[in-house]
C-alpha cells in the first residue's frame, strides 16, 4: 500500500501505450511531449494537500479548500512526481505535489429534451 504524505497526491496515470491491430505497442511519448501534461485519476491525498495555499477573506487568512478529491480525473504537469510500484498489487502509480495538478476533467451533464 502506498500512502502519500504531506502535500502529495497518489495518482493512477492513464495508459500511455497503444496497441496497433498488428500487435505493436507504441508508447505515446510524442503526445506527452507535445502537450506537456498527462492525465490520471486521484487515488489518495496526503493530509496537507492544498493547506499551503491560503487566501485572505475579510482581512483574515484562511486555509484554501482542496480543489481535487479521490476519484477525480486530473491533468498534471508533464515531468511532475515520481513513479512507484505498489508492492501489494504491482500496479504503477505516480506521487505528485498538490501544486502540480493543473486541471480537473469533469463531464458535463446533458439535459433530456
Amino acid at each position: 500500500m502506498i500512502i502519500p504524505v504531506g502535500h502529495r497526491l497518489l495518482v493512477k496515470s492513464d495508459d500511455l501505450e497503444l496497441q496497433t491491430e498488428w500487435g505493436f505497442h507504441i508508447v505515446q511519448d510524442e503526445k506527452r511531449e507535445k502537450h506537456g501534461q498527462v492525465f490520471g485519476t486521484v487515488v489518495s491525498l496526503g493530509p496537507d494537500c492544498w493547506k499551503a495555499f491560503r487566501k485572505v477573506q475579510e482581512g483574515k487568512e484562511v486555509n484554501g479548500s482542496p480543489w481535487a478529491s479521490v476519484g477525480d480525473k486530473v491533468v498534471y504537469a508533464q515531468y511532475a512526481g515520481k513513479f512507484l510500484t505498489d508492492p501489494d498489487n504491482g500496479e504503477e502509480y505516480i506521487i505528485i505535489l498538490d501544486e502540480d495538478v493543473v486541471a480537473i476533467i469533469r463531464e458535463t451533464e446533458k439535459e433530456d429534451g
